[in-house]
Formats: structure tokens, sequence, C-alpha cells
């Protein structure tokens, strides 16, 4: 028997256990791979001018990029939803990262524009299937003790590819841009022949860990560890409940906590993105700042190292209130949305770049600390059976709600507004529905608490 699987014997049926080991190393390799995809948002976004002339691209052409890219999304969501629980995981993430090598190429060789419209296709179809198989792997995979600090290291490797994404192309020069793209190509490569290489029962879904987050049932089971090992009770692993179009609309589209918080993270992102398009024109049109480099250096601190920053944030209030599944985390994210819309409110009315810098750096560092803690908040209260279907219709609705309206609401604002500081204020104004809509949740799992503990204990009196 491999050492690296351990076997549960559980009411006459065998349970396969994957080793610490072997979770650890697939973790450090699915984050490097997490942060390697990330590299190229990171270096589209610094050298926009160089692509822009040597590509002859209007800026109409150059913004159908990020379309692109969410429609891409937006179809890979789709498929991942429909293969997630029939096509091996091993199988499904290594094509999806071959093809997202195949995707650069058109910028290593700079091939024409419609070329260049359908590599941005192909990668948003592609990476989405990272995006989102990563961090339900870790639900579904980590120790119980580590779990907080996978899914926050995941998530960060995220920013850290995007920082490495603008450290490459200001190494690389702005005629040398192209050279980060095959920098990437190789990177994904190597590791993609790494994944190749290690034996498909590692990526088995059907393995578990004992030890690992608590499920939504109750069900508990008693059995031995073959290998001389006695467990009195394995509560964590859960039953394989059939995926019917019944549980999927009963667990999932009649599941208001997860409702609400997928909701209440489409508005955190479709704000996000759209400041992404409002922040250098505010710079320039409203405090009158000239300075390329400047504006560049205030992009960076505010977007990438705030958001990294949150990230971190957001891990470390999630271990401190318990985890995954601490009732704190709603709290947590309504705090943290109504701290955030006051520190964006400010931002407009700064009188300087340095001010206006540090006030929307404080708003991304709280946005994104309580992007981090609602990826959990919505993992716990899906069965852990359809998890890999809730996160690929989670996916698709914030394609839909937040990624690919966000920069036409942003146009069609600023046709009819004119004024930035007037689009950040209704951008503000928007983000406190977020912090209603998580409100709303926590006030329904209270409730939905107390009923529970009035049920049992009227069950209990009548057993007496």
């Amino acid at each position: 028997m491999d050492k690296n699987i351990e076997v549960i014997t559980i009411n006459s049926s065998q349970i396969k256990i994957l080793s610490e080991k072997v979770i650890w190393l697939l973790m450090y390799i699915f984050s490097t791979i997490h942060g390697l995809i990330c590299l190229s948002p990171g270096m589209l976004s610094s050298c926009i001018t160089e692509i822009k002339a040597e590509f002859k691209l209007t800026n109409k052409q150059y913004g159908m990029f990020g379309t692109a890219t969410g429609l891409g999304s937006l179809l890979g969501s789709i498929a991942f939803t429909l293969l997630i629980e029939k096509v091996s995981h091993k199988l499904l993430i290594c094509s999806m990262l071959l093809i997202n090598c195949v995707s650069h190429i058109a910028f290593v060789l700079k091939l024409n524009y419609s070329f260049l419209f359908i590599s941005r296709f192909i990668n948003g179809f592609a990476c989405v299937f990272c995006y989102m198989y990563f961090p339900m792997w870790v639900v579904k995979f980590a120790m119980k003790k580590w779990a907080n600090f996978m899914q926050t290291f995941i998530q960060v490797s995220y920013t850290i590819g995007n920082i490495f994404g603008y450290l490459i192309f200001l190494l690389l020069g702005g005629t040398h841009w192209k050279y980060g793209f095959l920098l990437e190509i190789i990177s994904i490569s190597s590791l993609d022949f790494i994944m190749i290489l290690i034996p498909y029962k590692y990526y088995n879904k059907n393995y578990k860990n004992p030890d690992n987050i608590e499920n939504n049932t109750n069900d508990s089971f008693e059995g031995k560890v073959i290998k001389e090992k006695t467990i009195s009770t394995i509560s964590s692993i859960p039953i394989q409940r059939e995926e019917t179009k019944e549980t999927i609309i009963k667990d999932i589209f009649c599941n208001i906590p997860y409702i609400l918080i997928t909701l209440y993270r489409g508005n955190i992102f479709f704000i996000f993105s759209a400041i992404n398009f409002w922040y250098s024109d505010y710079l320039q049109n409203s405090l009158l700042e000239k300075d390329p480099k400047l504006i560049f250096w205030s992009y960076s601190i505010t977007m990438v190292f705030s958001s990294l920053i949150g990230n971190i944030l957001g891990g470390i209030i999630l271990n401190k209130i318990g985890g995954i599944k601490s009732r704190h985390s709603y709290v947590s994210m309504a705090v943290l949305q109504l701290l955030g819309v006051l520190f964006g409110l400010c931002s407009p009315f700064a009188g300087s770049t340095l001010i206006f810098t540090v006030l929307m750096s404080l708003y991304i560092l709280n946005n994104s600390a309580s992007g981090i803690i609602s990826i959990t908040a919505s993992f716990a209260v899906i069965p852990r059976a359809l998890i890999g279907t809730a996160t690929g219709i989670c996916s698709i609705v914030l394609n839909i709600i937040a990624f690919l309206p966000a920069p036409y609401a942003y146009s069609f604002l600023k046709n009819i507004v004119k004024k930035e500081i007037y689009i950040m204020i209704i951008f503000m104004l928007y983000g406190t529905s977020g912090f209603l809509e998580i409100i709303a949740a926590d006030i329904y799992m209270r409730i939905k608490k107390i009923k529970i503990h009035k049920d049992n204990s009227k069950s209990l009196v009548e057993e007496k």
C-alpha cells in the first residue's frame, strides 16, 4: 500500500486518506501556479502604452481585451460547473494550464489584433478553472489546523503574482515586455509537467482527510484506521450525496446565506473592477497629476500592495475568530465593508496625490480582507459534496453581475456625470448595499440557529 495514503474502515466501507506530506506538496505547487498565471494581468496593466504602440491599437481595441477575458471567464465558469464532478481533476487542471501557455503565444510572436483578442479570451477561459479549483481544493483536503493558512496563502499568491508582473515589466524595460510572457510560459509549462508526473491517485476527489474542516452534516461514524491506529469518532468525513437537480436547487439556489454572500462578493468585485478604470482618470483630471511615474506608483501601492496586505489581514482575522465555521465572520465582513466605504467616500475629497493614495489604500485593504473571509464563509454554508458545483455557479454569477458590467458601468456614468468625484460617491453608495446584504445574512443565520435550538429542546422534552 502507498505510504502516502491511509485507509479507514467505516461501516464496512473504506475511506482513503491523503497524508499531510502530499497535501502540503500540492498546496505549494497550486499556490505557485496561482501566482504565475497572475503575472500576465500585472504585466498587461504595466505595459499598456507599449502594447498599444507595438500593435497600433486604439483605446477601444485595447479595452476589448478586458471584455475578451471576461467573456472567456464566463464561459470557463460554465464549463467548470459542468465538468468538475465528471472529469479527472488532474486532467482538467493540467489541460487548462497547457491552454493558458498557448494563449500567450500571440504576444510572444507579435501576431495581429484578432489573435490577441482570441488569446485573451482563451486565457480567461483557462485561468478561471485554476482560480476556482484551488480554493475549493483547500476546503476539501486541507487539515483543519492549517485550513485558514492554506486558504489565505492561495489567495495571497494571486496578489504576489500581480506584483511580480509589475516588477518584471520594470526590470525588462519598455522594449522587452514580451519576454515576460515567455517567462510565464516556461514557468507554468514546467510546473504543469511536474503535476503530470504526480500520480493520479493523489488528485482523486474521493480521498479525504479526517482532520479536515467540518462539513455541514451532523453525522458521525465509528471506525478503525488500518495501520494499528484507532479513531473513536470521525465526524468530518462527509456522506457522498448524489448531485441531483433537487439537491442543487435546495442547497444552492434556495440557500439564503449563500445567495447573500455571493451578492456581497459581487458588490466588492464590481466596485474594485470599476475603480481600476476610474483611478488614473481621477488623478489626471481631478487632481491634475501629470507625472506618469507618480500615477504608476500610486496605482501600484493602492491596487497591488494594499490588496496583498488586505489578503494577509483577512487570513489573520479568520484565524482569530475561529476559522471557517465562526459566526463572527459575518460581523467581521460587515465592519470591514463599512470601514472601506467610509475611506472610499473620503478619497475623492483628498487635496493631494499622497492623501488620496493613503485613503484608497485603506479602502482596498479593508475590501481585500473582507473578500478573503467571504470566500470561506460561502464554503461554510454549502454541503461539501456540492462545493465544486457551487463554486462554478458563484463564478458565473460574479462574471455577470461584477466583472463584465463594471467597465461599461463606469463608461456610462462618465458620460452622464462627467466629474470623477461624483462617480466615486455613486460607487461607495452602492457599496453600502453590500453591507446590508451581509447584515441580512447574519440575521438569517442567527434566527436559524435559535429555531434549531428550540426544535432540539422540544425534542428532548418529548423524549423525556
